[in-house]
Order: C-alpha cells, then structure tokens, then sequence
C-alpha cells in the first residue's frame, strides 16, 4: 500500500507540473516541455511565469502529499517571484527519476 501511495502521489506533482503546460497550450506564448533522458523540461513562458507569482502556484503544489513538492512549491514560487520582476523573466525546470524520487533542477532568468 505505501508503494502505491508514492506512485500516486509522485504522478499527482508530475501532474501539477503538466498543469502549467496545458494552462499555456491556449495562449501565443505556451510553456515548452522537453522530454529530456529520464526526465523532462519545463520552460514557461513570462506569460506564465507571471501566472505562477500572482497565483502563487508553487503553494498549491506544496501541498501534494510528496516528499519532493514541499520544496519544489517553494523553489517555484521564489523563481517566480525572481523572474516576474523583469519584462521577459521566466523560469526553466527539469524533472528526473522515478516518481517516488523526483529531482531536478530550477532557474529563474531575466
């Protein structure tokens, strides 16, 4: 059963992070995901960007049962409010492992 629970709950915050993409597919500037090996990229948009720092979207991600969405939330909030502070700021994530041992990596440009 706890298997089970990190297999859900690693595909609910790989799950919050395809929200992103599918929030961005509507509009000109959508987020662009990269499959990586054993991974995949994220990189928003400073539409997005912007979306995720007014809407505090790292929060909600938080809380997902997960031991890794804690602080991706709060890595992806402070990117956010990092790079929304520039006209073309935007934030780039990588995601890598299995779902019950997630890692990667947070940028935040200008």
């Amino acid at each position: 059963m706890r298997v089970v629970r990190k297999l859900v709950a690693g595909a609910l915050i790989a799950g919050a992070a395809s929200v992103l993409a599918v929030l961005g597919a509507g509009s000109a500037s959508a987020v662009a995901v990269t499959p990586l090996p054993g991974g995949v990229q994220f990189d928003l948009s400073p539409g997005d960007t912007q979306w995720v720092h007014q809407t505090h979207f790292g929060q909600t991600i938080g809380v997902i049962p997960h031991p890794s969405a804690a602080s991706f939330g709060q890595a992806l909030d402070s990117a956010a409010d990092l790079s929304s502070q520039y006209p073309d700021g935007r934030v780039v994530f990588t995601v890598y492992g299995p779902f019950d041992q997630l890692n990667g990596t947070m940028l935040a440009l200008q």
